[in-house]
C-alpha cells in the first residue's frame, strides 16, 4: 500500500530479511492510521514544500526531537502559521524547524534575506546539550533583530531556535560550506573548500591560481578560534573537503574528493583521475594522525561516520575502485561503502549500484545507510523498487542486517543525511524532484522530505 506525503510523495516499504521473502507493509496515509504491518518501519513521514534546488538537512537531538534546515522559495507553513515570505527578493529564505520524536511541530522559525547573493545550508548538527550549529552561505538572513552576515557563515542556536553567535569567514572569492559536526568540547568542526583568499581565524589562506583548496575549522562553544587547517593542491589540481565526523575522542576524520596532487600532512598523493577519494584523520589539536586516497578510482567520499575502532566512508565512483587487495567494478556510476579501523587500516569494502551512500553509525556501533538507486538488488538484499534504500550492516564485516525500500512514485528522489537516535530509530532527509512544466524554472526544483523509520 502507498503512504501519501502532502500528495506529493508515494512510499512503498518493502522489508527485507537475509533468509526470507519480502513483503509489503501496510504503511497507511501519514496522520492516519498507521496498518498493523507497518508499525515495524514506518513511524511518520513529513514533506517539506520549499520549492527549491537544495534538498534539507535534518539530524536528531538526544531525546528524540527532530531539527531541520531548509532554504525555501516560495511561501510555505508548518502547522503553525505561514514562515516569513518577502516577494520582493529572489534569492531563498531560510528555515530552521523542531519536531518531536512523533513528528509534532514544535517550533519553526524563517529568516528573510536581504540582498540578491547567493544562499546555501551547508550542514546542520546537534550536541549533547541541544546547542544547535548551522553552517552554510547567507544573503544576509534576518529574523527579529537577528542577523546571519552576507556570505559563508557559521551560528549557534539554542535548542529553541534563538541565535547565540554567528561567525563568518571573511575574504574573496567562491566558497562553498560542505558539512558541520559538534565534538565533544561544545564546539563544532566545519569543512568546505574555497578559490581565492579566505580568513578562517589565523590570517589570509590563498587557493593557488583559481584553484579549489580544502579546509577544516574548529572553533569553541562561543565561536573562538581552536584551529584551522587548509589543503591546496599543487600545480592544477583542487581539493573539496565533503563531510566530518568527530569521534569520542575528540579525533576528526574529514572527507572528500581531490584532483592533481596533495599532501594531507604526510605523503604526497597523486592521481590522473578527475577525482580520487581521500580519508584524512586529524587529533582533538588538529594534527595529522594519517591519511588515505582510494587509488585507482574515478569519485569523491561524501559522507564519513565513526564508531568503536571503525571509521566508515561513503561515495560513488565509476570505473574501478581498489581496496583491500582487491578491485571492485562499477557498472556505471555506484555507491562505495569502506570501512577503516581507528589506525587507518582497511577493512573492508562494499560497492553496489546505487547512489553515493550517506552513512551514520548508532551506539551499538552499528552502521546505517542510505542512498538512491534504480531498482533491482541493493546492498545484497532482494530486489526494491526505484527511489530510496536504507540499510543496517554488521561493523565488523559489512554484511547486511536489513534493507528496506521505499518508491517514489512520478518523481526522483534523492537522500541528504541519515540520523540514528538512541534507540535505534532512523531519520532519513531528502529532496523530491518536482515534475518538469513548460513555464516553470529552468532548473530543476525540489521539495524536501523527513522519513522516520522505528527501530
Amino acid at each position: 500500500m502507498a503512504v501519501c506525503v502532502g500528495g506529493l510523495l508515494f512510499l512503498v516499504g518493502c522489508e527485507e530479511a537475509r533468509a526470507t521473502t519480502p513483503r509489503i507493509p501496510v504503511l497507511g496515509e501519514v496522520g492516519g492510521q498507521v496498518g498493523q504491518e507497518g508499525v515495524e518501519a514506518h513511524a511518520w513521514s513529513r514533506t517539506l514544500m520549499i520549492g527549491d534546488q537544495q534538498a534539507p538537512h535534518a539530524v536528531v537531538t538526544s531525546n528524540g526531537d527532530v531539527l531541520v534546515a531548509a532554504t525555501y522559495q516560495e511561501p510555505i507553513n508548518l502547522g503553525a502559521g505561514p514562515l516569513p515570505f518577502d516577494r520582493n527578493v529572489v534569492a531563498p529564505h531560510l528555515l530552521v524547524a523542531r519536531f518531536s520524536s512523533e513528528g509534532t511541530l514544535r517550533w519553526a522559525r524563517g529568516w528573510t534575506p536581504k540582498s540578491q547573493a547567493r544562499a546555501r545550508v551547508g550542514g546542520l548538527a546537534v550536541d549533547a546539550s541541544d546547542h544547535v550549529f548551522l553552517a552554510g552561505t547567507s544573503a544576509g538572513f534576518t529574523q527579529d533583530t537577528a542577523t546571519l552576515p552576507e556570505g559563508p557563515f557559521l551560528a549557534r542556536l539554542s535548542g529553541e531556535g534563538a541565535l547565540d553567535w554567528v561567525r563568518s569567514l571573511p575574504g574573496e572569492g567562491p566558497v562553498a560550506v560542505n558539512a558541520v559536526t559538534s565534538d565533544n568540547d561544545g564546539g563544532a568542526v566545519l569543512v568546505g573548500d574555497f578559490t581565492g583568499q579566505r580568513d578562517f581565524g589565523e590570517g589570509l589562506k590563498s587557493a593557488p591560481n583559481g584553484r579549489h583548496a580544502g579546509f577544516a575549522l574548529r572553533v569553541g562553544p562561543k565561536g573562538e578560534q581552536r584551529w584551522s587547517r587548509v589543503w591546496t593542491p599543487v600545480g592544477e589540481g583542487e581539493v573539496s573537503a565533503r563531510a566530518v565526523a568527530v569521534d569520542v575522542f575528540g579525533d576528526v576524520h574529514v572527507v572528500g574528493g581531490y584532483a592533481g596532487a596533495v599532501s594531507f600532512g604526510d605523503a604526497t598523493f597523486l592521481t590522473v583521475r578527475q577525482h580520487t577519494p581521500f580519508v584524512v584523520k586529524l587529533t582533538h589539536d588538529g594534527d595529522h594522525v594519517w591519511s588515505h586516497d582510494v587509488r585507482g578510482t574515478d569519485g569523491s567520499a561524501l559522507s564519513v561516520a565513526v564508531g568503536p575502532d571503525r571509521v566508515f566512508v561513503g561515495g560513488g565512483f565509476s570505473g574501478r575502485l581498489y581496496f583491500q587487495n582487491a578491485w571492485h567494478r562499477a557498472d556505471s556510476r555506484d555507491g562505495f561503502l569502506l570501512a577503516y579501523d581507528a589506525q587507518g587500516s582497511q577493512r573492508w569494502a562494499r560497492t553496489f549500484p546505487t547512489g553515493a551512500p550517506v552513512v551514520a553509525t548508532d551506539e551499538a556501533g552499528q552502521v546505517t545507510v542510505a542512498g538512491s538507486h534504480d531498482g533491482g538488488r541493493a546492498l545484497g538484499g532482494a530486489d526494491l523498487p526505484p527511489g530510496l534504500y536504507v540499510a543496517k550492516l554488521l561493523p565488523d564485516e559489512g554484511t547486511s542486517l536489513w534493507v528496506r525500500g521505499f518508491a517514489s512514485a512520478g518523481t526522483a528522489s534523492n537522500a541528504r543525511n541519515v540520523s540514528v537516535d538512541s534507540t535505534g530509530g532512523v531519520l532519513l532527509a531528502g529532496g523530491l524532484n518536482r515534475p518538469a512544466s513548460e513555464d516553470g524554472p529552468s532548473q530543476r526544483l525540489q521539495d524536501g522530505f523527513l522519513l522516520r523509520l522505528n527501530p
